[in-house]
């Protein structure tokens, strides 16, 4: 059993206390004001504002709590053992072929000129191996258990994780094919919230010299300003991290296999058209692309390699 992630505790206390802290200052101080200012408008913008609230946090929790996705426990009893061993062997095999691909591409730069064509048929050679070793059915020798096509062992978690994307300390969670979803609706309803807070705050400052924020005494007026300044760099933190997340989507790569030099080349997952990429992580039906509820998963795996009785 693993122990207690201490960081990741820490940074989700501290998540929670941000977004809370600008929720509190945006609807508590400001919107007062505002509301002193222009009138009831400021109701109708504290419950749109409310309303994405509450999906940040939802989607929050359920990156946290949701499983990213696992091999099955007893998957490896469902092989036949000749056919376990050979997977075994591949995977030994493989494993060996990308680190002679490392150790070439890190002494390439040492060899002749006349031998960069041998060393080029050489890459490709390897190449291919590694995009095949990708898509195949390998062995875990952590997990002592069957590797399904694009999982990978994450040594925080101590687990095989499904379509592993990265651990991200800051939901304390693993982020894979069950979670990725929540985790991308948290960073945009998280950024509409920040853009908003820095929207009306920026605004009332420079374009209507303060005229919302003359209401408020000394130290209210500065903690908005604070709230401002705040969510004008997690905007930029987390449109950045939201852009990099939803381009790899488009991709159909994760960042474990952005990583991987050979997928930028010969991605085998990726499809024509980019919304089936983003189906595929996202769903079916938009109604989940928005919402972060619960999508039913098909409890199914690959047959490939199985013995069949």
């Amino acid at each position: 059993m693993n122990k207690p992630n201490t960081t990741g505790i820490i940074s989700v206390i501290l998540v929670y206390g941000i977004i809370f802290s600008e929720f509190y200052l945006f609807m508590f101080y400001f919107l007062p004001a505002y509301n002193a200012k222009y009138g009831n408008i400021a109701i109708f913008i504290g419950i749109e504002f409310t309303i994405l609230y509450s999906f940040l946090h939802f989607a929050y929790f359920q990156a946290q709590k949701q499983s990213p996705g696992h091999t099955p426990k007893d998957l490896v009893k469902h092989y036949h053992q000749t056919t376990l061993e050979e997977i075994k062997a591949r995977t030994k095999k493989h494993s060996e072929i990308l680190q002679k691909k490392r150790k070439q591409q890190f002494n390439k730069r040492f060899e002749l000129q006349e031998e960069e064509d041998e060393i080029l048929q050489l890459f490709t050679n390897l190449d291919s191996d590694i995009i095949q070793s990708i898509k195949l059915v390998s062995f875990c020798f952590k997990c002592d258990n069957i590797k399904l096509p694009r999982t990978h062992h994450c040594k925080e978690c101590g687990k095989c994780i499904l379509r592993m994307d990265h651990h991200c300390p800051w939901v304390n969670n693993c982020i894979g094919m069950k979670n990725h979803r929540y985790f991308c609706q948290f960073l945009f309803y998280a950024l509409s919230c920040m853009l908003q807070c820095t929207g009306f705050i920026v605004s009332d400052i420079w374009f209507h010299d303060a005229f919302v924020l003359s209401e408020l005494n000394g130290n209210q007026k500065f903690l908005c300003q604070i709230c401002a300044a705040t969510c004008f760099a997690l905007n930029v933190a987390l449109g950045t991290l939201l852009g990099f997340h939803l381009y790899h989507i488009g991709q159909n790569v994760t960042t474990v296999e952005f990583h991987i030099e050979e997928m930028k080349t010969d991605n085998p997952f990726k499809k024509p058209l980019l919304i089936d990429n983003f189906k595929e992580l996202f769903g079916e039906k938009f109604i989940y692309w928005v919402l972060p509820i619960k999508e039913a998963y098909k409890n199914e795996l690959p047959r490939s390699d199985l013995f069949e009785v």
